[in-house]
């Protein structure tokens, strides 16, 4: 049985979820409060989308995570206003941020610190969409994939959630870019 742990995987798990994307992990870092990060190398962009899938699907077991989108779902009368709930929570509650390098952080840690970058947002919004039942998908932009962005099967299509920018749900990340006045990368598409 896979029992996850409120930090993310252990080392040993991490290694398991790395494994099959021809990843490895470099090295384990204590940190002071007690948990640890991994520094990890994946051979392409396409394989980051993949483990960030992974992670969130992790994070989705994660009871603290279930109840956490229970309460930010609370009183929702259909999937589509449950969703549209969950988008706004997690756009009003992390901040867009960038980072030095390349960082994987649990979704608890994330609406912790309040702040996070593109993957971070979708872990989040992936664990929170799939602990209430939701079929979601992390999705790209540019080839290889730059920015990335959940999704989730809404009436039989797929419905964007970008939550880094002010993106209604079902939005388009480069529509609200351009909506907002957001000047965006020529390598998105």
């Amino acid at each position: 049985m896979w029992y996850p742990t409120p930090n993310g995987p252990t080392t040993a798990e991490l290694g398991a979820l790395l494994s099959p994307l021809g990843g490895r992990l470099v090295q384990a870092y204590r940190l002071g409060d007690g948990t640890t990060s991994h520094r990890i190398e994946l051979p392409t962009h396409e394989a980051k989308v993949r483990l960030l899938d992974k992670l969130g699907a992790y994070d989705a077991r994660l009871p603290e995570v279930r109840r956490i989108a229970e309460l930010a779902a609370a009183g929702s009368a259909s999937p589509v206003e449950q969703i549209a709930k969950l988008h706004a929570f997690v756009r009003g509650r992390v901040l867009f941020t960038g980072e030095p390098s390349e960082t994987f952080s649990p979704t608890l840690r994330v609406l912790e610190l309040g702040a996070g970058d593109c993957d971070d947002h979708t872990r989040v919004m992936l664990a929170l969409l799939r602990s209430m039942g939701h079929k979601a998908a992390p999705m790209t932009l540019g080839s290889p994939p730059r920015h990335v962005a959940a999704g989730v099967v809404l009436d039989g299509r797929q419905w964007w959630l970008e939550t880094t920018i002010d993106a209604h749900p079902g939005e388009h990340p480069l529509a609200a870019a351009k909506r907002l006045g957001i000047q965006t990368r020529p390598d998105l598409g």
